[in-house]
């Protein structure tokens, strides 16, 4: 083999050589890049709604201070119920309402067991237990001109005319004021004059008071703040004996007054 022959073939195994380091360096995946930094994200804030703060009886007028916000599992978060994000004046927006039911401590409020005034419900919440709401008419004369406000008490009397001329009878005394006309709210600054007031009474009494206003007119005399004790009751009758539901007893509670009325029969 001559020299040319020779280096003919060292030529072509370096070519060879150099071909498949190329192939193999062409068919290797190109080194990956830094890895893009992963934004983190923030966990999603839980669901908040509002609770009652302390335990709260039926019938009883709530203040802002008897709810607080707290978190709720956001599955477990109904449409009744008052959510922060989606009613965040919820707290001012139901002081002044009424219990329709009773709520414990941490219990959600929800919309179904609190009513407003002037909502369908909302005089049948106030009412206390054993009592009915009865509408009289009245007049500026007939209203201790416009004094008569919600929450006071008053005696009602009827005047009747008999043979002698006109007599007057004392059908009710102490009894509650519900409202005056379509005014629920005994905050009302100055006079208000209505054609109708709405008297808390017993089964009883409110025979008694139909009856006078079938009779003849009937008047509502104030009486002072100071002389409210006790229920409504008839005439010649002692606190508390009023078909067992005129006695009441005062009950302060986180600063707040209620009135509640005792149950008993008639001996």
């Amino acid at each position: 083999m001559n020299i040319v022959r020779i280096a003919v073939l060292i030529v072509a195994g370096l070519a060879a050589l150099a071909a498949a380091f190329f192939v193999r360096g062409a068919m290797q995946p190109a080194p990956a890049g830094p890895a893009a930094p992963v934004a983190e994200t923030a966990p999603a804030e839980p669901a908040r709604v509002l609770v009652a703060a302390r335990d709260i009886s039926p019938g009883e007028r709530v203040a802002a201070g008897d709810f607080r916000w707290t978190p709720w599992p956001e599955e477990a978060v109904l449409p009744s119920y008052y959510e922060q994000k989606a009613a965040p004046d919820a707290l001012e927006t139901l002081s002044g309402a009424v219990a329709r039911t009773g709520l414990v401590s941490g219990e959600p409020a929800m919309a179904g067991k609190l009513v407003q005034p002037g909502e369908a419900g909302f005089m049948a919440a106030v009412l206390s237990p054993g009592m009915r709401a009865v509408a009289v008419p009245i007049s500026a004369r007939s209203g201790a001109g416009g004094f008569i406000l919600p929450n006071d008490r008053v005696d009602i009397i009827v005047t009747r005319e008999t043979e002698n001329g006109y007599g007057s009878d004392v059908v009710v005394e102490n009894v509650r004021v519900l409202a005056i006309d379509q005014i629920y709210s005994e905050t009302e600054e100055g006079a208000v004059v209505g054609s109708t007031a709405t008297l808390e009474l017993t089964s009883q009494q409110a025979r008694s008071v139909s009856l006078s206003v079938a009779e003849g007119d009937v008047s509502l005399a104030l009486r002072s703040i100071a002389d409210i004790e006790g229920g409504a009751r008839l005439p010649g009758e002692a606190d508390g004996e009023a078909e067992g539901y005129g006695a009441t007893v005062r009950v302060f509670r986180y600063g707040t007054e209620q009135r509640l009325a005792l149950g008993g029969s008639r001996s």
